[in-house]
């Protein structure tokens, strides 16, 4: 991605106030998990959040969720604000499901 793509993206997560939840895979979601110690972990039975500690742009953050458990369950990937709630991810990821 070239630096005005880059700043392009940056500006409209600043103007949106982050990116839609995508799902990804299992795999990126332990990626996400133990690349930097997690912040505002939330584990439920059949849901679990965190923010990964180092900003995006602004007050941006990366978000994981895990939606379900075993294999049936589904990860998802979102930018939001560092001060989102388990809550207000689980809207993000109903919304884009």
């Amino acid at each position: 991605m070239s630096y005005a793509e880059t700043a392009a993206r940056y500006e409209a997560m600043r103007r949106n106030n982050g990116e839609p939840a995508r799902q990804i895979t299992r795999d990126r979601f332990w990626h996400l998990l133990e690349v930097l110690p997690p912040a505002h972990w939330t584990r439920r039975v059949d849901a679990e959040t965190f923010m990964v500690i180092e900003c995006e742009t602004a007050n941006l953050h990366t978000w994981a969720a895990r939606i379900g458990s075993g294999d049936e369950a589904t990860y998802w990937e979102m930018i939001a604000p560092n001060d989102s709630t388990h809550s207000d991810i689980l809207r993000n990821v109903a919304v884009a499901s």
